[in-house]
């Protein structure tokens, strides 16, 4: 293909690849209702119910009942690639996305104690720690120099979200400690459909290009986990937390992928062959994590609050695909390596009046990516992001109304096919690396209600 439709894949790629999963950040939302107002540094408190997924030995220290939810109301993710001067921003379609990210209950057994509080507690937490949606659309009439005018166009929807299924109990062995433990369902689903073209007119009474492909990969896993925390208050007001996650277990999986391929050059090539349906297995591998976390609470007053991270590195496939011409169809990396990474949360949120509370909170979400060589092959992106969290909230009764934002930014690399609008159509495919810049913002509104 000549230099013009080179340049028009290029152009074309970048518009759907800045903002995809790239399967290696662990802190894409901070989840919880007072959580979200610490910046996630929750570990030491996890008093409501998304204290399943920060550190279960928490949830005992609920009262009575806790019902809890909190949403993403709107989310803006955005991204560019390249230098300055060469920037191509995220269509501003696919920058909305509504997203409910934990809700939970939890009930206290057992007498009250002189403290008011319950020696037991169970409860149930979904939590969605990763979501990507987005959606791409481009098609015109270029000129070029040999083939003359000719239509393009390329379009792709994507979708990635992960949700978290918990059960999990807590005990009070004596009035300043309490263990808790918790079984996890961990289910992803990804979709990912994409059609592209290049036609060139009538030469000479030749047709001389024409290029046609089509791919629709759609997949589902689900895994199991277990986790274990424990709670303990050091001083009247100061209080340790930590958790540990088991490594996941993959119970199940089901996916299949759809490709069409087409080319006509004159009369040198025809058409390539079109296969049938594959079946896809897949996985989303977790080995292992564990929390620990320090909060400094004066009742109807102040907290100060920190958290520490460490997630263990691992290495699998995410996507398994016998045919190997569907194989080369694949838009993202079929192979996952995860480094070890380490990242923080610290908040600090204050009441006033007993009716407001003003929470503003700072984390971390870096990549496990390995650095990225030499572009030979699709590999995730290696992106290390830091953010914020700032959240008002309103006392009533029975329940506290936590709305605030969170926002986080970071840059790095990542690798992009070369060759886009031909890219399913073609055995053989270029790379580039590419530096990518991202930037998350959400609203979120999160209420708890306490009986």
């Amino acid at each position: 293909m000549t230099k013009g439709i080179l340049g028009l894949g290029v152009l074309l790629v970048l518009l759907p690849r800045i903002s995809l999963a790239d399967d290696t950040h662990y802190q894409d939302f901070v989840v919880g209702d007072q959580a979200v107002g610490l910046g996630g540094a929750f570990t030491a408190i996890s008093s409501d119910p998304s204290g399943l997924w920060y550190n279960p030995a928490g949830i005992v220290d609920v009262s009575n009942t806790s019902l809890s939810l909190s949403a993403n109301l709107y989310g803006i993710q955005d991204a560019s690639v390249g230098k300055k001067e060469t920037i191509i921003p995220e269509d501003p379609v696919s920058k909305l996305s509504v997203v409910p990210a934990s809700a939970g209950f939890v009930q206290a057994l057992g007498r009250t104690g002189t403290d008011g509080k319950r020696p037991f507690a169970f409860g149930v937490s979904l939590v969605v720690p990763s979501y990507r949606k987005f959606s791409s659309s481009e098609e015109g009439t270029s000129q070029d120099p040999v083939l003359g005018p000719y239509r393009h166009g390329y379009h792709r929807a994507f979708e990635d979200q992960t949700l978290w299924v918990s059960l999990g109990g807590a005990m009070r062995l004596h009035g300043r400690l309490s263990i808790g433990a918790g079984l996890v369902l961990v289910h992803r689903s990804v979709q990912d459909a994409a059609s592209s073209f290049v036609a060139a007119d009538l030469q000479d009474g030749e047709y001389h290009t024409f290029r046609s492909s089509m791919m629709d990969l759609n997949f589902s896993n689900d895994s199991l986990l277990l986790c274990a925390g424990v709670k303990l208050q050091i001083a009247p007001q100061l209080f340790f937390g930590a958790m540990v996650r088991s490594p996941s277990v993959t119970v199940f999986s089901t996916g299949n992928m759809r490709f069409a391929r087409s080319r006509a050059d004159g009369s040198q090539n025809g058409f390539l062959p079109t296969p049938e349906e594959v079946k896809v297995k897949s996985q989303s591998q977790i080995w292992g994590e564990g929390r620990a976390g320090i909060a400094y609470v004066i009742p109807e007053l102040l907290t100060l609050s920190a958290d520490v991270s460490v997630h263990l590195p691992t290495r699998y496939t995410l996507v398994q695909i016998d045919n190997e011409q569907a194989r080369r169809a694949l838009l993202i990396a079929p192979e996952i390596e995860r480094n070890m990474v380490v990242n923080g949360n610290i908040g600090a949120e204050v009441q006033i009046l007993n009716t407001f509370t003003l929470g503003l909170g700072a984390f971390s979400n870096f990549s496990s990516a390995p650095s990225i060589g030499d572009p030979t092959r699709p590999s995730p992106a290696r992106v290390h992001m830091v953010g914020g969290t700032l959240a008002a909230g309103i006392f009533s009764q029975h329940t506290v109304t936590r709305l605030g934002i969170q926002y986080s930014r970071g840059s790095g690399t990542d690798i992009i096919p070369v060759n886009s609008p031909e890219q399913l159509a073609l055995d053989n495919q270029q790379f580039v690396k590419v530096n990518l810049v991202q930037s998350y913002a959400y609203f979120f509104l999160a209420s708890t209600f306490r009986y």
